[in-house]
């Protein structure tokens, strides 16, 4: 028996909501294999993150040399980065080894704390972004990368503009669900767009939901889908695990990542 092999590159959440942890349950549910390297320990729970460990700086290099050697992945994601070495690190697994990659930008926490430094964003627009086969940023991130303030869908239009053309990237999905009033979603190609919307679903319980979006498209590539079908599919799975969210935790729950979409 064979399976697409997936390999996502991330934090560890023990309680189970969010990066590497959501990616796995994500590419599981979705009958792909997963594979993982981590970038950090994080101590996070419901109620936030409390502290974030950096694995020692060749230890990334020696869990990508281990997968690659072994098994090459069909497609390759990153969520949580945190140092200029692990973004120089996976840009060079990336230009080694032609198969599609997904960047979800993890530069702020939930809480709205700063977690990959200014210089370190720098180089992840420069090295890392244009090697992407699509970035998946919400407003924040959006605007942390392209440097302009996103207040509108016309802003949302500039902000693709600058990541296709002058960062290079081939595809970028921003997310939003405060300009509308609605959870909107945004996908820009250099020949086309295309956008997603659905009501907003009225839940506390909603971490990991970019990790699981991400996840989704680099689960439904690794099974030779296109772009905007894995696009399609990322925003109705997204939408009913929020919907079948789990009240776990003191505080902020984590989506559903067991729905039954297929």
């Amino acid at each position: 028996m064979t399976l697409p092999v997936a390999l996502t590159i991330s934090g560890y959440d023990p309680t189970g909501g969010s990066g590497v942890n959501a990616d796995l349950k994500t590419f599981q549910n979705l009958n792909v294999y997963g594979m993982s390297a981590i970038t950090n320990l994080t101590a996070q729970n419901s109620q936030g993150i409390q502290e974030i460990l950096n694995i020692p700086d060749d230890f990334l290099e020696k869990q990508l040399k281990s997968i690659f050697e072994d098994s090459i992945p069909f497609t390759m994601k990153s969520g949580m980065i945190t140092s200029i070495y692990m973004i120089e690190t996976i840009t060079k697994y990336v230009k080694n080894y032609h198969i599609p990659f997904v960047v979800d930008p993890y530069i702020f926490s939930r809480e709205g704390e700063r977690i990959l430094s200014q210089e370190a964003t720098a180089i992840l627009t420069k090295e890392l972004l244009h090697h992407a086969a699509v970035v998946t940023p919400n407003l924040k991130e959006a605007e942390a990368l392209t440097g302009i303030d996103i207040q509108s869908e016309k802003d949302i239009d500039t902000a693709a503009k600058i990541f296709l053309r002058e960062i290079g990237v081939k595809a970028v999905i921003i997310n939003d669900s405060n300009i509308t009033g609605k959870a909107c979603d945004y996908l820009f190609t250099k020949n086309n767009s295309l956008t997603l919307t659905e009501e907003i679903v009225d839940t506390k319980n909603k971490r990991g939901s970019g990790s699981t979006f991400s996840a989704v498209i680099t689960a439904e590539i690794a099974k030779g889908n296109s772009l905007e079908n894995a696009f399609k599919k990322a925003k109705r799975y997204v939408t009913l695990g929020l919907q079948n969210s789990l009240d776990i935790g003191k505080k902020d729950g984590p989506i559903n990542h067991f729905i039954d979409i297929e």
